[in-house]
């Protein structure tokens, strides 16, 4: 599904997103607007949580002016898809998955396809993300030739262990 406006990032109380999401409201602004919040604020496990609580994928992407654009997708998918009024080059995409980080064969196709236009990307886990960028040299990449040869294959980061949590605008 692709957004056709930027979300302006709230921190709603819980409760009252909560309550949006048991209602089914998962569109509606109470949820998108918190999605956002917990992506600017590199919320991880609460934007996951988020998730998790929809039994959805969500996709956050902050274009380069830092707009976000907040897709709900299914349990089991949610695609990037660029939307009306966005600004290239992207700076980052962040999606969530049901359980485990990991870059599914979706995910590698969204990376091929947007390499050009897209500079990080992150999928959060239920305690865990993982995180790809432009290469710096030297780097372990996700594939040998082609767009996905563009990318860093990086390990998975507990959320615990991270120092800094890292937001779209240390990106």
């Amino acid at each position: 599904m692709m957004t056709s406006s930027h979300v302006t990032p709230v921190e709603h109380p819980r409760s009252e997103v909560l309550s949006a999401i048991y209602r089914g409201d998962f569109d509606g602004p109470l949820v998108k607007e918190s999605i956002a919040y917990l992506a600017t604020a590199g919320r991880w496990k609460d934007l996951w949580d988020i998730a998790d609580s929809m039994s959805r994928e969500v996709s956050i992407l902050f274009d380069s002016n830092m707009m976000s654009w907040v897709d709900v997708g299914t349990r089991g998918e949610v695609s990037l898809e660029p939307p009306i009024g966005a600004t290239i080059p992207f700076r980052l995409w962040i999606h969530t998955h049901p359980l485990d980080a990991y870059w599914s064969s979706t995910d590698l196709r969204t990376l091929a396809s947007y390499s050009s236009i897209l500079s990080d990307a992150l999928v959060l886990g239920h305690d865990h993300c993982k995180k790809t960028s432009r290469p710096i040299t030297g780097q372990d990449l996700l594939g040998v030739e082609g767009p996905l040869s563009q990318w860093t294959s990086e390990p998975c980061r507990m959320y615990s262990e991270m120092e800094i949590i890292p937001t779209p605008e240390v990106f």
